[in-house]
């Protein structure tokens, strides 16, 4: 069925864009394929053009000098790379090692753990999936018993997950697992406190960060877990394939890459440093990116300096103004306080429930959002209940996440508008 265009009236102003100097759209600097709506970040972010630039010019000089570059250079290369990142990032560069994503991360610190039969793991449900089948696999291997706290949509507060997660602490607990920006949720959860209580108990704390760097002004060394990872092929838009694994204090001394190859026992840089043949350029473009967003606006731009600070504001007054827009104009309860003070640079929000009355699945909404509107964005079922997850960066403009309000109240509405 095809609807006459319909008009969305915005429900509060939406956030002034940043400029730049030169006149250009934020958009322009990411390689995004601008025909369709794209939502869906906070997946697999763009890498803007000059990054990918700096990562195809480390590419070819491995590619004109590899055993130089590989067997003689890489150690110097990645030594600065560390740094620039332990820097950002809060921690220092001797405890920090590189690895793909955060479920690699995730995945070498729960190896690096001597597991007894019996031991415990709290987490929530809010935990992302990979992790959740990562500890599946330890308590098919060692016997350890997965303890999943539930913290029910909507949290009215930090305090929904810092109770609940503390009640289900037990003499067998050996390990916290604590999403720092939740995935299917998109919530930002209070792991100082969380960590804290932990702690107190000599209960081990890892922190899954993989949505925290850029997204947030991250500090490892203010959080007293004993190991964190992240991203940095997301909100810091690094290319796919880099991210990064802590190991605070004593655990430092323990992690270990999940390959093994020819520097067993040399600590932890020298192991990471080395995890066999793979491409490395991601993790050395890793500087490029931060450096990039950190001057951006300014120099050839020919305007003010946006910096990290801007980047991230921009990001999260988008996140909360498509929240709170959305969230009126669906007619749908907010999953968190409508502040926004639970959010960084994504939201999830409820489908009206006309709209999952039309669908087979959430898997089919989201086909035919892609297939016949064009917008890229997840959704996902919450134990029965569907909401789609908006991200926004620099490429994220009012008018996409507008689009998506006009085609999913259509839908609740009965119709299925097709706006250009």
């Amino acid at each position: 069925m095809r609807a006459r265009r319909t008009t969305f009236l915005c429900m509060a102003p939406a956030p002034q864009p940043i400029g730049l100097g030169d006149g250009r759209d934020l958009a322009d600097l990411f390689p995004l394929d601008r025909s369709y709506t794209f939502l869906n970040h906070g997946s697999f972010g763009s890498v803007p053009h000059e990054v990918l630039a700096a990562q195809q010019r480390w590419r070819l000089e491995v590619e004109a000098r590899p055993i130089e570059m590989l067997g003689r250079r890489m150690d110097d290369l990645l030594r600065d790379a560390r740094s620039a990142v332990a820097r950002f990032v809060g921690t220092a560069p001797h405890q920090l090692g590189f690895v793909t994503n955060a479920t690699e991360g995730v995945h070498a610190v729960l190896r690096s753990i001597d597991w007894k039969r019996g031991d415990e793991i709290v987490t929530t449900d809010h935990v992302y999936g990979a992790m959740r089948q990562s500890i599946r696999r330890l308590a098919d291997e060692f016997g350890v018993v997965l303890r999943e706290v539930t913290v029910p949509l909507p949290v009215s507060g930090p305090d929904d997950f810092v109770a609940p997660v503390i009640a289900a602490f037990s003499p067998r607990t050996r390990l916290l697992l604590i999403d720092h920006i939740t995935s299917p949720t998109a919530l930002v959860v209070p792991v100082v406190q969380l960590a804290e209580a932990a702690k107190a108990r000599g209960i081990l704390v890892l922190i899954d960060g993989a949505h925290a760097p850029g997204s947030i002004d991250l500090d490892i060394k203010a959080i007293p877990c004993d190991a964190y990872t992240g991203n940095l092929h997301k909100w810091v838009c690094a290319p796919k394939g880099c991210a990064f694994v802590a190991g605070v204090g004593a655990f430092a001394e323990r992690l270990k890459p999940i390959a093994t190859s020819h520097r067993y026992g040399e600590g932890l840089v020298r192991e990471f440093d080395w995890q066999g043949t793979r491409d490395m350029t991601p993790w050395l473009t890793a500087p490029a990116a931060l450096q990039y967003f950190d001057r951006i606006g300014g120099d050839r731009f020919g305007g003010d300096r946006i910096g990290w600070e801007r980047v991230r504001r921009h990001n999260h007054d988008l996140a909360v103004w498509a929240m709170q827009t959305l969230v009126e104009q669906w007619s749908v309860e907010s999953l968190s306080p409508l502040d926004g003070s639970m959010l960084a640079s994504m939201a999830a929000i409820p489908v009206p429930a006309q709209v999952q009355k039309r669908f087979a699945s959430e898997v089919a909404l989201q086909a035919h959002l892609y297939d016949v509107h064009r917008i890229e964005i997840p959704v996902i079922d919450w134990k029965g209940r569907w909401h789609v997850r908006v991200s926004c960066h620099l490429h994220t403009t009012p008018d996409l996440i507008e689009r998506l309000g006009v085609v999913v109240r259509s839908l609740a509405d009965g119709g299925d508008v097709h706006v250009a």
